[in-house]
């Protein structure tokens, strides 16, 4: 590894969202020290998405998505000790906002990133977002690493699933757009297949590009965008009002031990 390579921190919501937002980002930069964090286990308390997959038990539904990230990083130069853990259920991250605030706060400390990338705030899911305010709330604190991020998916015109990029509308840096060779897409299906639980899923997005930009001016206590949110349609029982009541109880904290 080169003496100069930055340090990364990836923080993902969810076991595979690092592939999906940045798998060839991460093939480019191998020489990169890039760490992992994966704020929830990937496995609702809902066992639904478990017994789709084949799984009894929400914690079975959980090693098993660990064992396919683990491989799938591996593949792309990130081995397993870089790779931790907030162990948060999945869907319940706006739960314990305060809680992945100060984990991410804390592995930054440690780890005194040059850059740290995660999601983009978009409404997609509930997990994506809360990492990003987790980040945007550490990057305005801490002030010591390049805060980037990558979109995965948000509500179209009329409620559709859109992938693959950034909502319109938010003050922010140029888009970066990474487009792939046809090597670069194949080699993106093959690590997409390690995870095996969640092929259906995971065929609904394309392979042809990524996109990153600096941090959006987002205020979390507003909608991403008008309208309903792609999370609320889903029937989680996950309101955006409440998600952003939530976010603005820890943001007031944060404010005052500042």
């Amino acid at each position: 590894m080169p003496p100069d390579a930055p340090l990364v921190l990836l923080v993902a919501a969810h076991p595979d969202d690092e592939i999906l937002g940045a798998g060839i980002w991460l093939e480019r930069h191998r020489e990169y020290e890039t760490h992992i964090l994966h704020v929830t286990d990937g496995s609702p308390r809902d066992l639904r998405d478990a017994q789709a997959a084949g799984f009894r038990t929400r914690e079975a539904y959980a090693a098993a998505r660990r064992r396919e990230v683990l491989a799938a990083l591996r593949s792309v130069g990130v081995p397993p000790e870089r790779c931790h853990q907030l162990g948060v259920t999945d869907q319940e991250a706006y739960l314990c906002l305060g809680n992945v605030v100060q984990g991410v706060k804390q592995l930054v400390k440690e780890l005194r990133p040059d850059i740290v990338l995660t999601t983009a705030y978009e409404g997609g899911h509930p997990d994506h977002d809360a990492a990003a305010l987790a980040v945007w709330a550490v990057q305005r604190s801490e002030r010591n690493f390049e805060h980037r991020e990558f979109p995965l998916y948000h509500a179209g015109p009329a409620g559709e699933m859109m992938t693959g990029s950034f909502l319109p509308g938010h003050a922010a840096g140029s888009e970066e757009v990474l487009q792939f060779s046809a090597q670069e897409q194949e080699g993106k299906r093959r690590v997409l297949d390690c995870f095996v639980s969640q092929a259906k899923t995971l065929s609904q997005f394309g392979v042809e590009s990524e996109r990153f930009r600096s941090c959006g001016r987002y205020d979390f206590t507003k909608a991403p965008h008008p309208g309903t949110l792609l999370y609320e349609r889903w029937g989680w029982g996950i309101s955006g009002a409440d998600w952003r009541k939530r976010a603005a109880a820890v943001l007031g904290t944060l404010d005052n031990e500042s």
